[in-house]
């Protein structure tokens, strides 16, 4: 490759990330419609639908070890395809999520209880957005961004403990219901995962910048 074309294909990785995450999140977003809506087809296709994010997964790989194969990059060009290989777990990992959402939708098919979910939509509004906000910074390369994600995932946290809190008062209040707010406690646990996902790629954006990863200096 030229310079001009290695550069073009760097760029072309971060662009597959970027789909890849938009997919992923996609998906998450509407695994928990199909959970809200109890709308089983848009449950089943979102499972199905993950094998697409697979797909993904497999074809950004190839890409990077092509670059690497071919380019040998060093310093930060070689710091950003070790950084996308790494990430590219915890997006997947993601797209699991959306999956496992949708089939707890499955599962209670012919439920109709019906709960407050809005603490449950702020995770996954927050959630979603730190996610967002860590794509962003390894476009840019932006490890001040990087270290702001990492905070916000304490919001997700508290959010979590109350939806568990909240959850046992509901059981407490109505025995019966125990199979949906169980269902809806499983969904918080996969929403705080997809927080801990944006984390683990916030750090990996930080080793991008600096080359230590949670303060180990690796190159």
């Amino acid at each position: 490759m030229n310079r001009n074309t290695y550069q073009t294909a760097l760029n072309q990785l971060k662009e597959s990330v970027i789909e890849m995450a938009d997919q992923a999140l996609l998906n998450v977003r509407n695994g928990l419609k199909s959970f809200e809506t109890n709308d089983l087809v848009l449950a089943n296709n979102i499972i199905k639908a993950d094998d697409q994010i697979d797909m993904m997964e497999e074809e950004i790989s190839k890409q990077a070890l092509r670059i690497i194969w071919k380019e040998q990059p060093i310093a930060q060009d070689l710091r950003l395809v070790t950084t996308i290989l790494k990430i590219l777990t915890d997006i997947e990992r993601i797209g699991d999520h959306a999956s496992d959402i949708s089939e707890i939708s499955l599962h209670l098919e012919g439920h109709q209880f019906v709960r407050d979910l809005s603490l449950v939509l702020s995770m996954a509004k927050h959630a979603e957005h730190m996610v967002q906000s860590a794509i962003e910074a390894l476009v840019s390369e932006d490890a001040v961004l990087a270290k702001l994600i990492i905070a916000q995932d304490d919001i997700v946290d508290r959010e979590y403990r109350e939806m568990i809190q909240l959850s046992a008062q509901w059981i407490k209040d109505d025995v019966d219901d125990t199979p949906y707010v169980i269902s809806i406690i499983l969904i918080a646990k996969y929403l705080e995962r997809v927080a801990d996902h944006a984390v683990n790629i916030a750090e990996w954006v930080i080793f991008l910048v600096t080359g230590s990863h949670k303060n180990t200096p690796l190159f």
